[in-house]
């Protein structure tokens, strides 16, 4: 049939099939059931149903697309002239369009949607579409901006996410966008799009990059040197005061992959950390870390053995140094493994094998034996659970000064509405001395309890950093007065991988 010539070429919709009967009101509705509709439409027939293959258009890694397929017997052509005086059907093809992430649909639409009354404008509507031709143009900063302004009000939005996702795997931001990626794999997916997020995964993993990341904390220590309650004695001794300390934590590093096919790999890390600070430099402290070895990793598990040595400067706890001096040295091997059970559950363990020397105090070098295992549970995109169980024996020179440490941690990461995000840790130890203290012949048995929580807002971002907020609790328990204390902290973090 020939098209009226309104405009130089016509607007093919393929919404026909997804919303098979058309019909157009004789009468234009109320702006409040205008706004009703949209809701029930958007909610109802989009939103609802978190079955992600229904939501997202496949394709192919990393940039090939799928055409849109259309049927000549469920479409319908009209100008965008036409198009324009029906709100109703701007919005009923927007929808599909914006959730397949179908951009060249959305791009003609946009113009559109602007001109339509604006009693139907929606804001999320609005957002979807500027933050998907952000992407189109290649602005992917400003698009993964507001991609993320919207999962901070609407977190429960799976093609949003996967959409995020997909910005940041081509921004390069690939620790950003296998996390987005893991939360998506805990949703209850179709083998179709399970297998497409293991793709992503696995090409993230194939990258040949340098990552890099660090941060910056400022601290406020009440009791720097973990001393008792003030006035605590233990027969003709008197414990020392307590001492605070203000100034700010640091970390630095980089890593570089080098993939050999076939899922191997060899790794280098480096990192720089420590604390200053600038009203009692006496504590500050300063450790240097490089490692490099070799692994094997796919798109559920990852093997590595890592070859490290640490340098560690130290302006000693005395009243009579501020500057930083080499205080210790180690080297030895990380051996780590991690594999998910399944897309809900993750499964990591490490063992991790140092010996120490010490520049000064020689009574404490020896070697250390650490090991550690722990379970992740995705409940789904937006909550995940967590357990870690270590081990840690330390063997020094002197008996008094060797130990075994066993602990237990436990956390919990939820998004909630309006953009708030928590974690809360709880951690709780037990340390055995194996010998008695020479002064008191006392062998130390200590108790350490701990506890944090994080806050953070995730849609305040400035380039690629989220302030948190952090408050964290600590007591150490011990049959020894003197080395029994607690303290409060908050402390904020400022943090960047890129």
């Amino acid at each position: 049939m020939k098209q009226k010539p309104f405009f130089r070429s016509t607007l093919t919709l393929a919404f026909v099939a997804t919303f098979p009967t058309l019909a157009l009101a004789a009468e234009e509705p109320s702006p409040e059931q205008q706004q009703l509709e949209i809701n029930r439409r958007f909610d109802d027939q989009r939103m609802r149903d978190n079955s992600l293959d229904q939501q997202i258009q496949l394709k192919q890694i990393p940039q090939s697309k799928q055409p849109v397929q259309q049927t000549e017997s469920h479409s319908l052509s009209i100008s965008k002239e036409e198009l324009a005086k029906h709100p109703e059907l701007v919005i009923r093809a927007l929808i599909p369009a914006l959730s397949q992430g179908k951009t060249e649909i959305v791009a003609m639409l946009y113009p559109i949607y602007q001109k339509i009354d604006s009693r139907w404008h929606d804001p999320l509507l609005t957002q979807w579409q500027q933050a998907i031709l952000a992407k189109k143009d290649r602005n992917y900063n400003q698009s993964i901006r507001i991609y993320r302004q919207i999962l901070a009000d609407r977190n429960d939005i799976l093609p949003i996410r996967f959409q995020l996702a997909t910005v940041l795997f081509e921004n390069k931001e690939y620790d950003a966008a296998e996390g987005q990626f893991e939360k998506l794999r805990s949703e209850n997916l179709t083998p179709a799009v399970a297998g497409l997020i293991d793709a992503y995964i696995n090409a993230i993993h194939q990258q040949d990059r340098w990552s890099f990341g660090g941060g910056f904390t400022y601290l406020n220590d009440p009791n720097i040197n973990n001393a008792p309650k003030s006035g605590t004695t233990y027969g003709n001794w008197t414990s020392p005061k307590r001492e605070s300390a203000q100034g700010v934590g640091y970390n630095f590093d980089a890593s570089k992959k080098w993939s050999w096919g076939n899922g191997f790999y060899h790794q280098l890390d480096l990192s720089l950390y420590g604390k200053y600070y600038w009203n009692n430099k006496k504590f500050n402290e300063m450790t240097m870390h490089e490692g490099f070895g070799l692994g094997y990793q796919t798109g559920r598990s990852d093997l590595s053995l890592i070859p490290f040595l640490e340098q560690t400067l130290y302006a000693g706890g005395r009243e009579t140094r501020e500057s930083l001096k080499r205080f210790s040295k180690s080297g030895g091997s990380t051996l780590s493994f991690s594999y998910w059970l399944n897309p809900k559950w993750q499964w990591r363990a490490n063992y991790l094998y140092s010996e120490q020397r010490y520049t000064e105090r020689k009574h404490l070098n020896g070697n250390t034996h650490y090991i550690s295992t722990g379970l992740s549970y995705l409940r789904n995109a937006q909550q995940y659970w967590y357990i870690n169980l270590s081990y840690n024996r330390t063997g020094t020179r002197d008996i008094d000064d060797s130990y075994i440490r066993r602990a237990i941690n436990l956390g919990w990461v939820q998004e909630w509405g309006k953009g708030l995000s928590t974690r809360v840790n709880l951690n709780y130890g037990k340390k055995h001395y194996k010998g008695p203290m020479p002064v008191f012949n006392i062998t130390q048995r200590n108790k350490e309890y701990g506890a944090a929580v994080s806050v953070w807002h995730r849609a305040f971002h400035y380039k690629g950093i989220t302030p948190r907020l952090t408050y964290s609790y600590h007591k150490t328990k011990s049959n020894h007065v003197f080395y029994t204390y607690d303290k409060h902290q908050v402390y904020l973090e400022l943090s960047k991988r890129f």
